[in-house]
């Protein structure tokens, strides 16, 4: 079993384009994903930059937030060729997969999108589609929430710190997969749900403090490398 994680970047939808808007409001224009083997090991990386087709010009604010301007997009292949291309990587090891992103929104947006562009689904991407979950919720049940972790904040009730520039869509998913990696290989990790729990809703985060300060990691024997 591999386990891959994907991270989308997306641009708004011009307000010119009024009937595209009522059914998608944003465009991918960057996919991430890293795909980790039955042993949590980092095997196969996933990078792509998209060319919108309803945005005319990427805003100063995803500029900002991402580094992705008009010239990272020049010449960039369209989502209906890269969502082919990342389903077939998926695919490309043959064995079977789950796919997990970090919310609901991903998943929301790819089938927004390929309604909105009219994209067959492929075998590949039909697979990939019915194998995706989201770990964002499944973290939120571990800890009995009813709402949603950022990731950088279940980064931190683990431990651990975000590991290169949030939101670079390949970063993003490569901080996602770290966290699964926690939750799936630590023995002790839903005896410990409860401190994380308390940890999060805790007055301490205010002052500083990290769960690192109220317990000790080292019983998890963690390898985040």
């Amino acid at each position: 079993m591999n386990y891959i994680f994907v991270d989308f970047e997306m641009e708004r939808i011009d307000r010119i384009h009024k009937t595209a808007r009522k059914i998608s409001r944003m465009e991918i224009i960057e996919i991430g994903a890293v795909m980790l083997n039955s042993d949590f090991e980092e095997i196969s990386s996933f990078k792509r930059y998209v060319k919108p087709s309803y945005s005319e010009h990427i805003s100063n604010m995803i500029t900002d937030l991402t580094g992705i301007s008009d010239a990272t997009l020049l010449g960039k292949k369209d989502i209906r060729e890269e969502l082919l291309n990342f389903s077939e990587w998926c695919l490309s090891e043959g064995e079977e997969f789950c796919v997990y992103a970090w919310s609901e929104n991903d998943l929301a947006q790819v089938i927004s999108e390929m309604k909105l562009k009219n994209i067959t689904k492929t075998p590949s991407l039909t697979k990939v589609i019915d194998n995706w979950k989201d770990l964002q919720l499944e973290f939120d049940k571990s800890l009995l929430k009813d709402y949603h972790t950022s990731l950088s904040n279940a980064l931190d009730a683990l431990g651990m710190v975000f590991e290169g520039h949030m939101h670079d869509a390949l970063d993003d998913a490569h901080n996602t997969g770290r966290v699964y990696k926690a939750m799936a290989t630590s023995d002790d990790y839903k005896e410990e749900v409860n401190i994380i729990k308390s940890y999060l809703y805790d007055e301490n985060r205010k002052s500083g403090a990290t769960l690192g300060d109220l317990l000790d990691f080292s019983i998890f024997n963690f390898d985040f490398s």
